[in-house]
């Protein structure tokens, strides 16, 4: 079983105003429709979500009514994006089945402590492709938080024993540079453990993201990994990479694996 994430920058406009691409999306779920294996879809919120979030500032948690309305707004435009995603996904007959996070996820200081996995394991052994996002979800000790869907995915890997996870974002993996400002950028095309908990992070995304970008998936991916996982970045923007990678042929991608 592979969890596959769609990241926000693949599937909307990541900055401004809410904005689904909906031909990109078509050429994404035309090519899941076409796979020969168990998957668990998580989105990002992209456009949908992080701009909304960041203005009411709901990733701090609860500290003022004011924010309620934008609890309330972060969810409905979330839900607006995931009904996008599944209309997508019907049209080309992938089985999915929607998931509202928050009503089966329970955090505590931003980490999820409580997740209900049994629907989960029930529709994956009947064939169905469940379909999850990074989500506003109620928080133990503060109140609301947002869990990211990198978060998400990489939990859910390890309670339901997938083999892999598979970031897709709008670039080929891992660079030591960042490749849309230096075109010079090196791909880094794999990684061990002991690299990724020596690497240093610095500086912030160039797009509104309160969930942490490329560095929040190398450090939401280090347990998962630890425990023997593997864990891939790369580019959904080429049509059938998603294929090719999975029948083994040669992708352009970043590998965290355990040595």
């Amino acid at each position: 079983m592979i969890i596959l994430k769609l990241g926000g920058s693949i599937i909307t406009e990541k900055s401004g105003t809410p904005s689904f691409k909906d031909r990109l999306f078509d050429q994404i779920a035309k090519e899941l429709s076409n796979l020969k294996v168990n998957m668990l879809l998580v989105h990002g919120a992209g456009s949908y979500g992080h701009p909304i979030a960041k203005q009411y500032s709901i990733h701090k948690g609860y500290s003022n009514s004011n924010q309620l309305k934008g609890v309330t707004k972060t969810k409905r435009s979330m839900l607006s994006l995931t009904l996008k995603i599944m209309d997508s996904l019907i049209r080309h007959n992938v089985p999915v089945f929607p998931f509202l996070s928050s009503s089966c996820m329970v955090a505590k200081s931003g980490r999820l402590v409580d997740v209900d996995l049994m629907p989960f394991k029930i529709l994956l052994d009947i064939g169905m492709v469940p379909l999850c996002s990074g989500d506003v979800i109620a928080d133990e000790k503060t109140g609301f938080t947002i869990v990211s869907g990198d978060q998400i995915a990489v939990h859910l890997a390890k309670e339901l024993g997938a083999d892999r996870v598979i970031f897709g974002c709008d670039v080929d993996g891992i660079f030591d540079s960042d490749p849309k400002i230096n075109p010079t950028a090196k791909l880094i095309d794999r990684l061990t453990l002991d690299n990724l908990r020596d690497m240093t992070f610095r500086g912030e995304s160039l797009t509104t993201d309160v969930t942490g970008g490329m560095s929040g998936k190398i450090k939401e991916s280090l347990d998962f990994v630890s425990s023997g996982g593997e864990v891939i970045i790369m580019n959904l923007n080429k049509p059938q990479n998603l294929t090719k990678l999975l029948n083994g042929d040669d992708v352009q991608c970043t590998r965290l694996i355990p040595k």
